[in-house]
Formats: C-alpha cells, structure tokens, sequence
C-alpha cells in the first residue's frame, strides 16, 4: 500500500515537470523570440499577465509622498505620483536622441527641452540686468516625484529670492532629462548652443546616472542605446512584426570581464573629462559652469537602512568612487562635492529609492546656492 502511494507521488511529479516543460518549450517559442527577458518564458508570461490585470494606481508609492509631504492631502499627493507616472515618458530629440514628453498637469508641466520652474525668475528692483541660469542633470535635477514648485532650480530661485533681494536678476530653465549622465549633459550643452541659448551660468547636478548606471558612462553611450541599436540591427530590415527587447535593464550592472578598480578610474576619468569638455563649452560664449556630485543613499549615510523609503543597497561601487571624488575635489575647478550632505540626516531625504524629497531638494539648492555667492 506504501509503495502504491509512493509510485502515484513519484508518477504525478513527473507529469507536473513534463507539463512544465511542455509548457515552458510551447511559451519558449513565442516569449523568448518576441518579448522575452527572464530566463524562464512562464515567468515572462506571468509578468506580463500581472501588468496587464494590476490597476495602474496599484503601482503608485503614495505613501512615500504622504511621508515626505505630510501637510499635502491624500488627493494631492495622489495626483502628484499619477502625473509622475503619466509624464515619464520620452519621446526622440535631433542629436541628444531623446528628451521628454510635453505635459501639461496640474503639478506638473514640461515642453520642449525645459521643465517648468515655479518661480522661473527673479527679477531684482535694484537691477537692470538679467542672469540666465541653466541647470542639468538627471531625473534628480529634472525632479522625478516632485512638482514644479518642488524642483532644485525652482527651489534656488526662490532661495535666491530671500537672501539677495536687490541682486542680480535671474531666470532659469531645468533641461534636466531623467537617465541623462554627464556626457549626454555635454551633448546637450553643446546643441544648445549651436542654436544660438547663450546662458550666462550652467549648473551640472551629477553622480548617481554616471555611477549607478555604470555602463552607460563606461562605454560612453545613453541608457537606451541598446533600444535604439535594436532599431538598426534588426528593425530597419525586419519583415513582419518587430519588438524591442528592453534591455535597459541591466546598465547598472557592472562590464562583464572587466576589473572593478579598472573600470571604476575609467567612469572616474570619464566623468571629470565631461566635466573638463562641459567647462570649454562655457567658456565658448563666456559662461561659467558649476559642478555638484549630488548625494547618493549609498555613500556615507548612516541611517540609510532605517530609511523607510530610499534603496538599501550596500558596498557598492559608491564606497569607492565617492571617496575618489571627495578626495578630487579641490584639485577640479568649480567643482562641488555633495556626497557627505546625508551624513547627519534622519528626517526622509529621499521620496522614492533614488530621488529627492521636496525637503531635500531645497537643502541642496542652498547648497549650490552657496557655492555660486561670487556671481550675484
């Protein structure tokens, strides 16, 4: 009686794992040519079934902007992750590949190149002259999660504002693009001014996408080079239907057979020879450029795992780098490093894993603030 059970278990296992793998081979064949990433076409299937049946407001991380903005409404903090998720979203851009969408919310508002800055301007009483101020960055400097109000660039002017009353007028514009790094930063420096924008200061705002995302600088590429190689390697000449694989995935993991210290003075040199060619630009049409490696919740952050929100990631590739930098800092001109300002924080710095809350963006808008006092 024993063994006839046995022999049923045994027997029904088997039939499970031929059905599994019946299963997986028929999925295979669809999944893995069309659409697939995961190395299991059943699990691709389920991923896609799952996105599809999920709400869309199920992925909101409304908490996160309840925390960060405690005196905002439910309905407002709501409509404020919605309109983040609505608006992220790129569309192609001549000689920078891509930027991102119009979008005309209630918190939010992009077009074109620029995101809104709320207040855009400054315009002194005591002054006849007017500074254009260009900030770039990343999704950090652009203000992922965060209203125009919010943002860096609209935090320094109001910053500006209270401490120089009778200075200099000011306007500024945020051509900040999320996954833009450093060399793209450069690129779009240098096509804005052979359109002829002549600003009179550029802020650079990085660390995170030239760092975190590491073959992207590494290689000198954008995050979605691989989408876009994609295009001209098979969908160019492909009959019939053709699907991107997102790829993009997989920048922030480190080059296959490469040496960690290698390719960590490689990014290192990479990004302060942007920084070094982003300098000449300026000083083209005599403008002068500021740079600010930004915090990062990997680097000299003690309460980073108390942190309910930002990522827990640890011994990354941070500990190395930042402290390079840091080291640097005084030896690279008009150069800023920030990555120490999360050394005495315990409030909520960050409103998602990565970006800023609106409390934090203000503390490093003093930050550069302070750093640029000379011009006003």
């Amino acid at each position: 009686m024993q063994k006839s059970r046995s022999g049923k278990v045994i027997k029904a296992g088997i039939l499970l794992i031929v059905i599994f793998l019946f299963v997986e081979g028929f999925l295979g064949i669809y999944i893995y040519q069309k659409t697939g990433t995961e190395r299991f076409a059943s699990i691709e299937l389920l991923k896609s079934i799952r996105k599809k049946l999920l709400p869309a407001q199920l992925t909101l991380d409304i908490a996160s902007h309840t925390l960060t903005r405690p005196d905002s409404t439910e309905t407002v903090n709501r409509t404020i992750a919605e309109e983040t998720v609505k608006s992220n979203q790129f569309v192609y851009e001549s000689w920078v590949e891509f930027r991102n969408i119009d979008f005309d919310g209630k918190y939010l508002h992009m077009s074109g190149q620029v995101r809104n800055s709320s207040p855009a301007a400054y315009f002194s009483p005591a002054s006849h002259d007017t500074l254009d101020i260009y900030f770039l960055g990343g999704s950090t400097t652009f203000g992922f999660n965060v209203t125009d109000e919010e943002t860096i660039s609209s935090q320094f002017v109001q910053l500006y504002k209270e401490k120089f009353p009778r200075g200099k007028s000011i306007r500024v514009y945020n051509y900040a693009v999320p996954t833009y790094y450093s060399y793209q930063e450069l690129m779009l420096l240098s096509d804005l001014i052979y359109k002829n924008h002549t600003p009179d200061i550029v802020v650079f705002l990085d660390g995170i996408n030239d760092f975190w995302f590491v073959k992207a600088s590494y290689y000198g590429q954008s995050y979605f080079s691989f989408i876009f190689r994609q295009l001209f390697d098979r969908g160019v000449s492909a009959r019939g239907d053709f699907h991107f694989v997102d790829t993009a995935d997989v920048m922030w993991k480190d080059p296959a057979g490469v040496a960690p210290a290698v390719y960590y003075n490689s990014v290192i040199g990479n990004y302060i020879n942007n920084m070094k060619n982003s300098r000449m630009m300026a000083d083209i049409i005599g403008a002068q450029a500021y740079f600010f490696c930004q915090p990062a919740p990997f680097y000299n952050y003690p309460n980073q795992q108390k942190d309910p929100i930002c990522f827990k990631d640890t011994n990354t590739r941070f500990d190395y780098i930042y402290a390079v930098l840091e080291k640097k800092a005084d030896s690279l001109p008009n150069f800023t490093f920030l990555g120490n300002m999360l050394q005495n924080e315990t409030g909520y710095p960050f409103i998602d894993g990565l970006h800023y809350s609106p409390g934090f963006t203000r503390k490093i808008a003093e930050q550069i603030l302070f750093r640029m006092e000379k011009e006003f």
